[in-house]
């Protein structure tokens, strides 16, 4: 800020905001506190519609006010001449009540706060410049809970003086009081019109505080008429004003990954303590973001259930479920996310790619020269069908997985897994394939055992789902396809600090402990710690609020949602920060690549007109990111995608009804040839009795 005789500044939004999403978020909490409060006296109307009262009375007091600005008392003689048989002490009450309700949801500005001090430190005059009905002892009561020392600052406030920062009347009175020319007054604030045009015009030198209060992803969301609303996008928002310094890591993990997933791990709790479940395990590496969340909501909640992290993925449970080599097996042998090579269906089955080959036939291994080469889905059946043809393919496999069945149930009964007879698992989901073999393995061991699965989302429900082998699903139920798009996107906000789970050993002194691929020392380089601390945080604070305010009616479903669509068009906050993330699509493949890195003008034009969905799944996971981290230039050939796999479809599609057309037209021919010949050979035949003799 420019040196000058006196520096001034805004109060609310630059050195005050509240713990709300926006400051109509006030009456949202006024409302809430009406309805517990349970007063007969008061109107029913009145309480249950108090946010239209409040709102709509300060308009009319403005509208009949000759001057600038008005003040509280007029707001509220607009409500006493609405409600003529509520008495004056009740409204009096209401009126104390919103006074309370801003002192207890005001909190500091730091980074602006610490502008203030640094200016007081150097012998500077620091004056407060507000446009606000509240008056002066108010907003100095505010400024106490926050900051003694700005609360001692000199104050000038719209509503004693009934001129305005915006009509440039209290900047006046501010120049006259302090006896100062415009350019001796340096003013900061964040309302581009009161604080910057208005005083600029004037010749006052006006810097804006431009630190946006709402992210892209909370005006998602953000109803400024529901409490619920109002606290879910304000505790991200009071994240960033106390945590100035954060990484776009936590601020995701706050205003994101916090609200996509506390209603899941609310539901998960609640659902789980209705079932009489006593123990709950958060499978890794989803479960870990899921069992932080769920630490800070059963402990501000008091929700009492043993919560657990139970290392395990489909990597290490499916080839331990396996018994024998069935189309079940098939299944998930010949899954292709998107690719499949010969390398990575060994790794499936725990042998060496070179080993697998040499015990294939020798007229199939001729076929197979790159072992990393993607197999056709012709050629993956060949091969499934191999490993139960030749016995010692279908030896080795049935010896791997009973070897790993062993150390998986010891190490599910090192953590107390068979201790209770039904237990419930926390994941993420998508296809409940990792659970089915769990089960498996469990019931191998202990045959009354049961699951109960708790997932974000699941895109079915396999054959294998039963009542002793159960599954809820949260925000995408099968059979919603249009869900099914945003699946990746929302995994990405599941992060782990450690690599999969490949399988277990047991060390010198009897333990049974996980083999991970690597140490995720690349999620800690991406800041996978931050992205933790922002949506513990999250958690913590929105835990806290929901306490304090029980009667909010939590409708975590309804903003999903919109989550959602933040999702398939995300801001380049999301974009940057989830895309960064390395990324394996497929747990039998070991390269990590960003799920959605920047593209340059050749990649743009090799994704945009590439025919194998396969070859631009491989490039990125996820488009619009990718569109949104690259430049101009590229985001203009890849907005060419659309279009082109759009004309390929219609030409493809064109060509397949022609080709219809035309085979209908030939089925027509043929079966009217076949009809005029059965037709000559019956005339015929009836001619050649005709000329029977009798």
């Amino acid at each position: 800020m420019s040196p000058g005789k006196v520096y001034s500044f805004d109060i609310f939004e630059t050195l005050l905001t509240r713990r709300t999403a926006t400051a109509v978020g006030v009456f949202c909490v006024m409302q809430h506190e009406l309805r517990a409060r349970d007063r007969p006296e008061l109107p029913l109307q009145l309480v249950e519609e108090f946010f239209e009262i409040r709102t709509s009375a300060e308009r009319r007091a403005r509208k009949r006010s000759d001057l600038d600005e008005i003040d509280l008392d007029q707001i509220y003689a607009q409500i006493a001449s609405r409600f003529p048989e509520v008495p004056v002490e009740l409204i009096e009450e209401i009126k104390r009540l919103e006074l309370d309700t801003e002192a207890e949801l005001v909190v500091g500005i730091p980074r602006n706060i610490e502008r203030a001090h640094r200016l007081l430190d150097d012998g500077h005059r620091v004056i407060l410049v507000s446009d606000m009905y509240l008056g002066e002892e108010d907003l100095r009561r505010l400024l106490q809970v926050v900051d003694e020392r700005l609360a001692k600052c000199p104050i000038y406030v719209s509503s004693r003086f009934k001129e305005t920062k915006l009509s440039g009347g209290l900047y006046r009175r501010v120049l006259e009081a302090e006896g100062l020319r415009p350019r001796q007054l340096a003013h900061y604030g964040h309302n581009p019109r009161s604080d910057y045009k208005s005083p600029r015009a004037l010749g006052i030198r006006a810097t804006l505080d431009k630190t946006p209060l709402l992210l892209e992803v909370e005006h998602h969301y953000l109803e400024e008429n529901h409490l619920f609303s109002q606290l879910l996008a304000g505790v991200g928002k009071t994240y960033r004003i106390l945590h100035p310094d954060a990484s776009p890591q936590a601020i995701v993990g706050a205003s994101l990954a916090g609200p996509m997933f506390y209603g899941y791990i609310l539901d998960v709790l609640l659902r789980a303590k209705a079932l009489g479940l006593s123990r709950l395990y958060f499978i890794a590496r989803d479960g870990m973001v899921f069992l932080k969340m769920a630490e800070a909501i059963a402990r501000e909640q008091g929700i009492d259930i043993e919560l657990r992290y139970l290392y395990g993925s489909r990597r290490a449970f499916r080839l331990p479920s396996v018994f024998e080599i069935t189309p079940r097996e098939h299944g998930w042998l010949a899954e292709r996310i998107p690719a499949l090579s010969l390398a990575m269906l060994a790794e499936r089955v725990e042998m060496s790619p070179e080993e697998l080959r040499a015990l294939l036939p020798e007229w199939l291994r001729g076929g197979i020269q790159d072992l990393d080469a993607s197999l056709s889905e012709g050629l993956t059946k060949t091969v499934l069908r191999q490993l139960n043809l030749v016995p010692a393919i279908r030896q080795r496999i049935l010896e791997n997985a009973r070897k790993a069945r062993a150390e998986v149930v010891a190490y599910l009964s090192q953590e107390g897994f068979f201790d209770v007879d039904r237990v419930g698992t926390v994941d993420i989901g998508w296809m409940g394939g990792s659970q089915d073999a769990l089960y498996k393995i469990a019931a191998s061991h202990k045959r009354d055992v049961e699951i109960q699965g708790f997932y974000f989302g699941l895109f079915h429900y396999s054959p294998y789902t039963s009542t002793k082998n159960a599954k809820t699903a949260y925000a995408i139920i099968p059979n919603h396809t249009e869900d099914n798009i945003v699946a990746l996107h929302t995994e990405l906000l599941a992060q782990a600090d450690h690599g999969q789970t490949i399988g277990f050993r047991r060390e010198e002194d009897g333990r049974v402990e996980p083999i991970l691929r690597d140490d995720g020392a690349h999620l800690r380089d991406w800041g996978v710690g931050d992205f933790h601390a922002g949506v513990d945080w999250f958690a913590r604070e929105y835990a806290r609020l929901s306490r304090t305010y029980p009667l909010v009616a939590q409708s975590f479903l309804s903003v999903i949602p919109r989550l959602f669509c933040a999702m398939k068009k995300p801001s380049p906050l999301i974009a940057e920060t989830l895309g960064s993330i390395p990324y394996s699509g497929d747990h039998c493949d070991l390269r990590l690549r960003e799920s959605a890195p920047a593209f340059d003008l050749r990649q743009a034009f090799a994704y945009s007109f590439s025919e194998r969905y396969e070859n631009r799944r491989l490039m990125t996971e996820w488009y619009e990111a990718t569109l949104a981290r690259s430049a101009f230039p590229v985001r203009l050939v890849l907005r060419l995608h659309p279009l082109a796999q759009g004309a390929k479809f219609a030409l493809k599609h064109s060509v397949l009804v022609a080709i219809d057309k035309l085979k209908a037209a030939l089925d027509d021919l043929i079966s009217e040839y076949e009809a005029r010949t059965l037709k000559t050979l019956r005339v015929r035949k009836t001619t050649s009795l005709d000329d029977m003799d009798p």
